[in-house]
This record gives C-alpha cells, sequence and structure tokens, in this order.
C-alpha cells in the first residue's frame, strides 16, 4: 500500500506534517474521507521500547503501577467477567482488575514488564496481539474460551495497521463481548505545544492520531457495532495543571520526570508519590510547580471536557 493511502477507508491522504529521527523520515497525512491523521512508513519496533529514555517504561519494569483514569473508567462502566488486556505492560490494571473479580490475561511486547506481571501471578504472555505472520499469537490462542471484554488502552494509536490489529481483538470476544480502551485526544488543550516538548506522540512510538469522529468511524470500519466514544475525565487537576505548564513552557516538571532512573526498588515505587516524607515532598513540589497553571486546568475541565487529553471508547461485536 502506498504511504498516502489511509489505513481506514483507503482515500488518498495529504501530507501535512514531517518527522525525522536519526536516519529514519516520517510523513503525516491527514485523510479527507474519514478524518483520521496517519504517518507513513508504519513499522512496528518492538526494541524501542526498551530504550533507556522510554522513562514509563523503565518504571513499570521496577515494579511502579500504573492505574490511570482510563482504566479506573472501565472499571466503573464493566461488571466482572472474563478480561483480556492487550498492551497490559506491569499488570497493575490486571491485578486490580482481578481483585474485583475478573478472569484476567494479558499481553505485552515489554519482556521486562511481563516479569514483574508475572510476578504478579497473573496470566500473561510477551508479544504483540498477532504473530509475524499476522495470525493471532500463540499466548493469545492458546485461551480455549473468549471474552466478555478485550481491553486496549493507549494500543490503538501504536498500530501500523489498526483495522487488521481490531478485526483480531474482535476475534478474541464472545457474541455479547466488548472492546474498550482509549487513545490519545488529537484536538486535547495545547496539542501542537504539547507535541514540541513531548517526542512520544510521533514515529516510531505513535502512528496515528484520532479524534472522536475517525476513532468512531475506524471501530465501525473494523466491524463493530453500538461504537461510544467518550472523552476521559481529567479528574486530577495537577495531573492537568502540569501537562499545560509543561506545554507552554518546556516546564520544571518536565525535567523532573525526565531525570529520573529505574534504580529506585519495585518496593519504593510500587505506590506512586507514597512513602513518608520523601513522597510527601515530591507531592508537595509537584502541586507548587503547577500552581499558576490551576485556573487554566480548571477550565478545561469545566468548561472544554471535549478538549482533554484521551478518549475512551466502547464497541460490541
Amino acid at each position: 500500500m502506498s504511504d498516502e493511502i489511509c489505513p481506514i477507508c483507503s482515500s488518498t491522504g495529504t501530507a501535512s506534517g514531517q518527522h525525522s529521527s536519526g536516519p529514519d523520515r516520517w510523513t503525516c497525512f491527514a485523510c479527507p474521507t474519514c478524518d483520521i491523521q496517519y504517518w507513513a512508513p508504519r513499522v512496528i519496533v518492538p526494541e524501542f521500547y526498551a530504550d533507556a529514555d522510554q522513562v514509563n517504561y523503565a518504571r513499570r519494569r521496577q515494579g511502579e503501577i500504573f492505574l490511570r483514569e482510563r482504566h479506573r473508567m472501565f472499571l466503573r462502566r464493566a461488571k466482572p467477567g472474563r478480561l483480556f488486556d492487550v498492551g497490559c505492560g506491569e499488570g497493575g490494571f490486571l491485578s486490580v482488575a482481578r481483585d474485583r473479580g475478573f478472569e484476567v490475561a494479558g499481553i505485552d511486547l515489554d519482556p521486562g514488564s511481563i516479569e514483574v506481571a508475572k510476578g504478579r501471578g497473573l496470566d500473561v504472555s510477551t508479544g504483540l496481539l498477532f504473530d509475524r505472520d499476522g495470525t493471532l499469537h500463540p499466548g493469545v490462542r492458546r485461551h480455549e474460551r473468549r471474552f466478555d471484554w478485550v481491553t486496549a488502552f493507549e494500543v490503538l494509536e501504536h498500530q501500523a495497521d489498526p483495522l487488521h490489529f481490531l478485526r483480531l481483538a474482535r476475534e478474541l470476544l464472545s457474541p455479547t463481548g466488548v472492546l474498550c480502551g482509549s487513545v490519545p485526544n488529537r484536538d486535547r488543550v495545547l496539542v501542537n505545544a504539547d507535541r514540541t516538548h513531548n517526542t512520544g506522540d510521533f514515529p516510531p512510538h505513535h502512528f496515528l492520531y484520532f479524534s472522536p469522529s475517525s476513532l468512531e468511524q475506524t471501530l465501525r470500519t473494523a466491524g463493530f457495532t453500538n461504537v461510544r466514544v467518550l472523552p476521559l475525565p481529567e479528574r486530577d487537576l495537577t495531573d492537568l495543571a502540569t501537562y499545560i505548564e509543561v506545554a507552554l513552557t518546556g516546564g520544571l516538571s518536565r525535567r523532573a520526570r525526565a531525570t529520573r532512573t529505574a534504580t529506585s526498588t519495585a518496593a519504593s515505587s510500587s505506590r506512586p508519590g507514597k512513602g513518608g516524607w520523601r513522597g510527601r515532598l515530591k507531592r508537595s513540589a509537584r502541586v507548587a510547580k503547577a500552581l499558576p497553571f490551576y485556573p487554566a486546568a480548571l477550565t478545561v475541565r469545566t468548561l472544554m471536557p471535549q478538549r482533554g487529553r484521551g478518549l475512551y471508547f466502547e464497541a460490541s461485536v
């Protein structure tokens, strides 16, 4: 398929941007038909996530639990059943789901994170959802029964072939099953400023940019019905204010995060922001740095929920 061909509807996109990293070059295209924005070429590189510069992944390997609002939103809305999580990481979400009565399993491409998840007694495998020949990964195929829920939080934007990924995810679901997940919101506040300071929204990390309409169209094209796309609530005002600070200034907060290393023990990192006076001091410093940006964060949360940072989706078989 030519680079300019839309991976969702096969229309011809219009070039809208360029990105480079070392010798690698990518072009961003905007589809005039289904509204998705996509980078080309798109090749998933699992080794990219093992790089020491990928701080969040390094923290996962040390046992830090990444339970986000997207996970909490699912847990608020879903009834216990059989659950398969694509991109399960260190297993924090699956551990909580298991404690709430779900029968859980998952897969992730990062071997270090999977080792942590296995240490939590979880049924998980290392790899992508699909094998090299495009079929379901053996670690997924071994599950004999289909699932009530398949979750894919912050996974779809990484896909080289999103329709193939979604159709495979659909195969895992029972006749009454539901796919749930999240993606970054292309229409989030200060998106261009954020990308100036955050290369994580570019290839080879993210290949696809979704608006609510393009996300709905993608899910329907993959064969799903009863599609719902909702803005993720911005419940953590400090976190949103920190995002705005970083987007506008490059931020002390960002530099502090960038200098974190994976040398802390799993015990001290498994509950971020907690742990005696040091944890309280870190939380206080974070609030102080973000304080001037609280009014803007409150405005976005209250008056502009559609401009929040994430989109949550649900789609039935």
